[in-house]
């Protein structure tokens, strides 16, 4: 997880969001050993740990979390979008 925090903070030092790939999310919070809401909530706890949003998209492309900075005054910002 250091490396996934190391990446998504370098691109957010770069741009405003970072989208990270199933792939990339499945090393960190496998699927076949949690389920779905279980890793939805992993992946919210560890954007909140870094003062970061996300909101975990699921759809033909597979899931995808996209990380932003956390703004001022938005907290509980993160949300998932359905298929």
């Amino acid at each position: 997880m250091k490396i996934l925090a190391k990446h998504v903070a370098e691109r957010l030092g770069e741009r405003a969001f970072c989208v990270v790939f199933e792939e990339d999310l499945e090393r960190c919070w496998p699927r076949e050993e949690m389920a779905r809401s279980e890793q939805e909530r992993k992946i919210q706890s560890f954007a909140e740990s870094h003062d970061w949003t996300v909101n975990t998209l699921d759809g033909g492309f597979g899931v995808r979390a996209v990380f932003q900075k956390l703004e001022p005054g938005l907290v509980g910002a993160s949300r998932v979008v359905p298929k």
